[in-house]
């Protein structure tokens, strides 16, 4: 798969190790969930506690899309220009013949069948689509300039988005250049961008801060995932992969392993994926424990959860305002 985009910040649940959370921690204030005797077979499809603190995801595209057009704005006074990436920024490739590709954007564990057997688990054009496999915890915080493939005018662009310190040509050995003053972009007055660069102007200008829920979110999936009625889903899940010839020990494995290109083998892992997943019914266990711990994370920080939606309907509303709309 060919991207455009840098490598964004990615919280990679499937590599999350947590232990000593199969009971209930009181140190921790987590109480294990409790299971019913009959779980809802459409417990995947269900609204999630942390949904009712999250804008849509038109708004967070809205919301990154217009960040990076006052970045742009601000990195032009120096004579620059970037393309953004972000989660919630759909890339095009410059190259027609090597698309870029895309994960589904469903939730994991209701890939569609039909869909599997044309798409594998990359997202149908104009379909629902994510920035990344797996479980991956988007964030509208995650937005980068697509560095220039030239050493130099990538470390023109640094200087200019973070503050001149950060303009740096990466050398041998892990040596870095520091950009000579002659070579550090100005405006039309001669002047060097600020110490904060135009990332921190930005910020300034727009006055409201995220509120980051990434690293709790973290904690909730990864105290699921180690629940024990997920682990034996997992387990049974894993193995009937492994007798339709895929060896994964979880389900979020598959989809990040098989990320990007559509090929026969891609079909055919999320084949065995879909049926796997309805013989072991793993998603109306994961789901019920998941709801469970966010509602109980909920409970612990109410007015965090409140502000970090406040903020971002706040943010966007500043966005806005500072563009003219």
């Amino acid at each position: 798969m060919k991207r455009l985009a840098p490598t964004l910040p990615l919280l990679a649940i499937a590599a999350l190790v947590i232990s000593g959370c199969s009971n209930a921690s009181s140190e921790e204030g987590w109480t294990t969930p409790d299971l019913p005797a009959e779980l809802s077979a459409t417990q995947a499809l269900a609204a999630l506690p942390f949904d009712s603190f999250a804008m849509s995801n038109s708004e967070r595209e809205q919301l990154q899309q217009g960040t990076a057009a006052l970045l742009n704005r601000c990195i032009a006074d120096f004579g620059l220009s970037a393309t953004f990436s972000g989660d919630y920024i759909q890339q095009l490739s410059e190259d027609p013949d090597v698309p870029l590709i895309y994960q589904w954007g469903g939730r994991l564990g209701t890939l569609p069948r039909d869909q599997a057997e044309e798409y594998g688990y990359a997202a149908p054009p104009g379909g629902e689509w994510s920035n990344g496999a797996g479980i991956y915890l988007s964030s509208a915080e995650n937005l980068n300039p697509v560095m220039p493939s030239d050493p130099t005018e990538a470390a023109q662009l640094a200087a200019v988005m973070y503050g001149p310190e950060q303009g740096r040509i990466p050398g041998e050995g892990g040596d870095d250049q520091v950009l000579s003053s002659e070579l550090i972009p100005t405006d039309v007055e001669g002047n060097a961008p600020s110490a904060k660069g135009c990332y921190g102007v930005v910020e300034d200008e727009i006055g409201v801060p995220f509120v980051d829920l990434r690293d709790l979110t973290s904690d909730v999936y990864g105290l699921t995932f180690s629940h024990d009625a997920v682990k034996e889903k997992a387990s049974a899940w894993s193995a009937c992969m492994k007798d339709a010839g895929f060896d994964y020990a979880r389900f979020e494995e598959a989809p990040t392993a098989n990320a990007g290109a559509i090929s026969a083998d891609t079909i055919a892992v999320a084949l065995a994926d879909v049926e796997c997943t309805k013989e072991s019914r793993w998603p109306d266990t994961f789901y019920y424990v998941l709801a469970d711990y966010e509602q109980q994370a909920i409970d612990k920080q109410p007015d965090t959860f409140q502000s970090a939606l406040d903020g971002e309907r706040k943010r966007l509303e500043a966005v806005n305002t500072l563009l003219g709309k």
